[in-house]
């Protein structure tokens, strides 16, 4: 499912989560594997009572559905979330969203934006990921959408901060060439001034 985008619209940028998301993923596929090759292997020995030996069948086919349940909701999941969850930033808006499933999208509209903060762990920036904390809203109230693992998020810090100064300078080009109309004050602390937490 593609991003619908209305007269004028451009995606800049389209992008999903950097593969370091994915790290919980492969420690759960790892732990899972261990866990259930220990049990299964328990269960099968030789040397169990009897008891043990005579339900063994009923023992493996507890593990295989446990595991496969802790293997589909630890690891498949994880990993089917990052595959369809896209970012999208368009000279509109930024639009995070899934191609797949309920969509359930994050939308941040430019016109809203005051402010793009890129905040990165030491793991990240060894990594070139890092956060966009995305600052918006109107009437004084503001809220914070957090972007996270963003891949070569410098860059894309960046392109963002120019997409909002440009959205803005258009804003104001349009007010001024409407007669008696003032162009609106935009929230300061915008683009470039943005914190950066490492």
């Amino acid at each position: 499912m593609k991003l619908k985008l209305v007269d004028g619209e451009q995606v800049v940028v389209r992008t999903r989560a950097h593969h370091r998301a994915l790290i919980p993923a492969l420690l759960n596929l790892l732990l899972a594997v261990t866990v259930i090759s220990f049990l299964l292997g328990y269960v099968s020995r030789g040397s169990q009572p009897e008891f043990i030996r005579y339900y063994s069948h009923i023992g493996v086919f507890l593990i295989w559905v446990g595991g496969g349940l802790w293997l589909v909701l630890g690891t498949l999941r994880p990993v089917l979330r990052w595959a369809v969850r896209l970012t999208y930033l368009t000279t509109l808006r930024v639009v995070q969203k899934n191609l797949l499933g309920a969509p359930q999208p994050v939308v941040v509209p430019l016109g809203l934006m005051s402010e793009v903060q890129l905040k990165q762990s030491r793991v990240q920036s060894m990594q070139l990921a890092g956060d966009l904390v995305l600052i918006h809203g109107a009437y004084g109230q503001q809220q914070r959408t957090v972007l996270e693992d963003m891949p070569d998020v410098e860059h894309l810090h960046t392109v963002m901060a120019e997409e909002l100064a440009a959205y803005r300078q258009a804003v104001a080009r349009q007010y001024s060439q409407q007669p008696g109309m003032q162009a609106p004050r935009g929230p300061e602390n915008f683009g470039h001034s943005a914190g950066r937490t490492v």
